[in-house]
């Protein structure tokens, strides 16, 4: 168990310092298209930003195990002046900073909740979201160093989800289980450990190679919008060995002028990616929004072993609990939206899940017996 423990805490440091590799090698990246007098390498902004995963442990240990808060005011000044040690720019200090923060609140959530894994404490695979967004962002702009960074931290930070969630799977598995009678933790630890292991060794040698062989030739053309001028067209533009655009004129080896993509097809083409990278960055956004503090949740008084009769009850009960879908607009759907509007509205605080409906309308201070009435039919005899 100490062996899984801290393989997941080695993982979610090195998350950490994945997305400080990527923000810092963007930062660099881009800086001298604003300023061509400068240059960066962000190949070094890259390697340098994974050792961010240093003080990011070194302040997850701070905040555990310091006894009061202002004690670790002092030991943040010294993170944030190593960050920048670390990282060789202020970007380092400032990223060290708004970790503090976020550690400070939730160890004062914690004195109340009791113990809170926040967003810094594990890999999501919706933050790949990020890389992908840099990625298409060099392709638009023309920059191979970040193209191919992007790709690489990607495929890395994807083999970093694999195996940090394979391993949090077998170890909640152990907790579970800790105190059945005759259990052999060793081998399972070995042989479920071993499948995920292996699973993401396979997954490396297939993305890998790719990644690092890449040469960031992938180009995305946007079509000007000029009157007169002939239509650009976006697509992918191949390159020699080299890293250079070849140009090749087809027209003078087949005595005919080359097709040209239609520049509505451009469009709809530049549309269809832009909605396809907007929707990731708002499900990214989501889940990060809800992952980045858990709620705390007791599992030592766990029914491992329901009878079929039970399950079908708690399957019943959970179809009533859940929200209306999207495309259901009958009247019972309507009722229980409206009434959903009305709580949320009305109350300071987000309702709990356990709370029935008239628990609900006595802490918002509502009297509505006509609505009550109306979404508890629809709500639990719907059928």
């Amino acid at each position: 168990m100490k062996t899984l423990s801290r393989t997941l805490r080695v993982c979610a440091r090195l998350h950490c310092g994945f997305l400080a590799a990527i923000l810092s090698a963007a930062a660099f990246a881009l800086l001298p298209l604003a300023f061509p007098s400068v240059s960066f390498s962000p190949y070094a902004a890259f390697w340098r930003g994974i050792l961010f995963a240093v003080p990011t442990a070194l302040c997850y240990y701070a905040i555990k195990r310091l006894p009061a808060l202002w004690q670790f005011l002092p030991c943040a000044l010294g993170l944030c002046a190593l960050s920048w040690l670390l990282l060789g720019h202020p970007g380092g200090a400032a990223l060290m900073a708004v970790m503090c923060l976020f550690r400070i609140r939730v160890r004062l959530a914690e004195e109340d909740e009791g113990p809170i894994q926040s967003f810094f404490d594990r890999p999501t695979l919706p933050l790949l979201s990020l890389f992908a967004a840099f990625f298409l962002l060099s392709a638009v702009l023309a920059v191979p160093d970040l193209q191919k960074l992007s790709l690489l931290g990607g495929v890395l930070y994807l083999l970093l989800c694999l195996i940090h969630h394979g391993l949090a799977r077998v170890e909640a598995y152990l907790r579970l289980n800790k105190d059945m009678n005759s259990l052999p933790a060793r081998r399972i630890r070995r042989m479920a450990g071993g499948a995920a292991l292996a699973g993401v060794l396979l997954a490396a040698l297939l993305l890998l190679p790719p990644a690092l062989l890449d040469r960031g030739s992938l180009r995305i053309t946007l079509p000007e919008a000029q009157q007169g001028a002939a239509p650009i067209e976006a697509g992918i533009d191949s390159t020699s060995g080299g890293g250079q655009p070849m140009d090749m004129d087809l027209s003078q080896l087949v005595g005919e002028p080359t097709w040209q993509i239609p520049e509505y097809v451009s469009y709809i083409f530049i549309g269809l990616l832009g909605a396809g990278a907007l929707a990731i960055a708002v499900l990214g956004v989501a889940s990060f929004l809800r992952n980045f503090r858990a709620s705390y949740t007791d599992s030592r008084d766990v029914i491992q072993y329901l009878s079929r009769e039970d399950q079908d009850q708690v399957q019943q009960l959970e179809l009533g609990l859940r929200k209306p879908r999207l495309w259901d607009w009958s009247n019972e759907a309507n009722i229980r939206r409206r009434y959903r509007r009305t709580v949320l509205k009305a109350g300071k605080e987000p309702p709990k899940a356990w709370h029935t409906p008239s628990q609900l309308e006595q802490e918002a201070g509502l009297d509505m017996p006509e609505l009550h009435a109306a979404y508890e039919r629809a709500r639990y005899y719907s059928d």
